[in-house]
C-alpha cells in the first residue's frame, strides 16, 4: 500500500520541455540626455539657429541578433519654449552615411510639459541596428508665429532625454 501510495504521487519527468524554454529580457541603452537653454539656439552674434544636430556612437552589441524580437526608440520631452521643435533621429554606418532615418518625425510642441514619445522600430527593419555606428540627432527650431525671436537673456529649456529599449527573447533556436 505505501509503495503504491508513493508511486501515485510522482509524476513522470519529461526533459524535452527544456528545448522549450526562454528566457525574456529588455535591455536599455540611454542615448541623450540634454538640457538647452536659449544660448544654445543662438550664434556668436545672437542669432537664432535654426537647427543644430549630433552623433553619438552606437553601443548595440550583434550578440543578441538572433534573439532579438522588438526594439522602442523612447523619447521624454519637456518644453518651456514658445516654439515647436521636431528632433529627427537618423541611423548612420561606420562611415558616417544614414542608413536609416526613425519614423515619424518628433514634434515637441510649444509650452509643452513631460511628454513621452515611443516609436517601435518595425520587425522589418530591425537589423538595421547591427549596421548603425552612429546615432545622429537633428532639432529643429520652428519660426514663430508672432516675428519674435529668441534673446540670451530668455529663461526657457528645452530638455531632451532619450533611450532605446532592446526586447530579447533568448530561447533554443
Amino acid at each position: 500500500l505505501l509503495l503504491l501510495s508513493l508511486q501515485s504521487c510522482t509524476k513522470d519527468i519529461d526533459f524535452n520541455q527544456i528545448d522549450d524554454a526562454s528566457i525574456h529580457t529588455t535591455y536599455i541603452v540611454t542615448l541623450i540626455h540634454l538640457n538647452l537653454k536659449a544660448s544654445n539656439f543662438l550664434n556668436e552674434l545672437n542669432q537664432e539657429i535654426t537647427f543644430t544636430q549630433d552623433l553619438i556612437q552606437a553601443s548595440i552589441q550583434t550578440e543578441t541578433r538572433s534573439y532579438l524580437e522588438k526594439i522602442e526608440f523612447t523619447v521624454l520631452s519637456n518644453n518651456t519654449f514658445d516654439r515647436d521643435f521636431t528632433l529627427n533621429v537618423i541611423f548612420y554606418n561606420e562611415f558616417n552615411e544614414p542608413i536609416y532615418t526613425l519614423q515619424p518625425q518628433i514634434f515637441i510642441q510649444e509650452n509643452s510639459s513631460e511628454i513621452t514619445t515611443i516609436i517601435e522600430i518595425p520587425e522589418e527593419d530591425i537589423a538595421i541596428i547591427y549596421n548603425t555606428n552612429y546615432f545622429g540627432f537633428t532639432l529643429v527650431l520652428s519660426e514663430s508665429t508672432d516675428g519674435s525671436v529668441l534673446s540670451i537673456n530668455e529663461a526657457s529649456t528645452l530638455q531632451i532625454q532619450s533611450f532605446v529599449k532592446l526586447f530579447v527573447n533568448y530561447k533554443k533556436i
